[in-house]
């Protein structure tokens, strides 16, 4: 409560004076960390190489994560896209999925974890399966980065709903690495 204070009274200061109040920063990441797919998309192979090979950021990689599996974790990456074909490859049907993601969300919560949600694959890989994907996992992240392509009609603001939720729009897959790499605190061993 004694920080809120003074961001309360900077807000209403900034209102009393018809400034807009100034933004929140931006939610830290540090590891060890979880990458998993919501939707089981190819997008998680890409995404993989983006953040481990060139940012070396040492997620362990888990497509069909499970609750058990955040035991010791302090961050969570989700890339968000439905794909039929991934979700028989893995046995799974989109119920099975969407159950299955709001676990792994609802575990990281609860156990504080911060959840970054991705997603990469532009205006072609929406659709009512990773639409409706969307409207579950936003709400559950604390940062989330997507492809400007794919948010043209803003339906990722849309599904934080009153929840402030940072969504950050880039332009190229290329450029959701550093998006991530804005947010994610380098950890070294001692």
């Amino acid at each position: 409560m004694k920080k809120a204070l003074p961001v309360l009274v900077t807000a209403l200061a900034a209102l009393a004076l018809g400034r807009p109040a100034p933004a929140a920063p931006p939610p830290v990441f540090e590891g060890p960390g979880v990458l998993s797919s919501i939707g089981q998309s190819s997008d998680i192979a890409v995404v993989k190489v983006l953040l481990n090979t060139k940012l070396k950021l040492g997620l362990d990689v888990k497509p069909l994560a499970q609750p058990a599996d955040l035991a010791g974790q302090k961050s969570l990456v989700v890339v968000v896209g439905a794909s039929t074909k991934g979700l028989g490859a893995a046995g799974l049907d989109v119920g099975k999925e969407t159950e299955r993601a709001k676990a792994l969300l609802e575990a990281a919560r609860a156990k504080g974890i911060g959840v970054i949600a991705l997603h990469t694959g532009g205006g072609s890989r929406r659709g009512k399966t990773t639409d409706d994907l969307v409207k579950l996992v936003v709400p559950l992240s604390d940062y989330v980065v997507v492809v400007a392509g794919g948010n043209k009609d803003k339906s990722f603001q849309a599904a934080a709903g009153t929840r402030p939720v940072p969504i950050v729009e880039v332009e190229s897959l290329a450029a959701v690495g550093d998006a991530v790499k804005a947010v994610f605190r380098e950890t070294r061993a001692p």
